[in-house]
């Protein structure tokens, strides 16, 4: 059987620095640093963010409503920054444009753009080889670590089977010293 590798995380630090990173006074600032917030704190895919539109999102309910792979749809709630985020980009965003993140002349940004720009904000602020992804398995990695069910981990990230999320389970080693010192203590 092929060893299966683990998924690349960035550090608490390294996400607080990526997310300062964008201008969110200027529009371009401001739509980048939403993009990062829904792969991070939404688990979005790349390709998700690129094709969501403004009817996808639910504003009384905080939620937005994804069409993933396969065509399955599934409804992911938002932190409440992340929902004032992407309030303030509705407000300035090109108007007329179907796509929820578009460029100033109102076309729909790409994965591409996303790869790019992630990789110039985060080598800005000092951090190597990040990709979208990343982000996602950071996000995963710190909602198992903060106790959620990989029943409710799946459903966020919209994986059809759960061996798909049990990649997440890997141990966190410094969790894993700190709980067998406690225990080792309390013997």
């Amino acid at each position: 059987m092929a060893r299966q590798r683990l998924p690349k995380v960035l550090a608490k630090q390294e996400i607080k620095l990526l997310l300062q990173a964008p201008n969110r006074k200027c529009p371009t600032g401001l739509r980048n640093y939403c993009v990062m917030l829904l792969i991070y704190r939404g688990g979005l895919r790349v390709g998700e963010v690129c094709g969501l539109r403004q009817t996808q999102i639910n504003w009384a309910d905080g939620t937005v409503r994804i069409i993933g792979k396969g065509d399955k749809e599934r409804v992911v709630p938002l932190d409440f920054d992340t929902l004032e985020a992407l309030t303030q980009w509705k407000a300035v965003k090109p108007k007329g444009s179907k796509a929820f993140f578009s460029t100033l002349r109102g076309g729909s940004v790409s994965r591409q753009y996303i790869h790019a720009m992630l990789n110039r904000e985060s080598e800005k602020m000092g951090i190597q080889h990040t990709h979208p992804h990343m982000l996602r398995h950071t996000y995963a990695t710190e909602l198992l670590d903060e106790g959620f069910s990989l029943r409710d981990i799946q459903q966020v990230l919209g994986h059809a089977h759960i061996t798909t999320t049990q990649i997440y389970m890997h141990v966190n080693p410094v969790q894993l010293r700190s709980k067998i010192q406690q225990r080792r203590m309390s013997e």
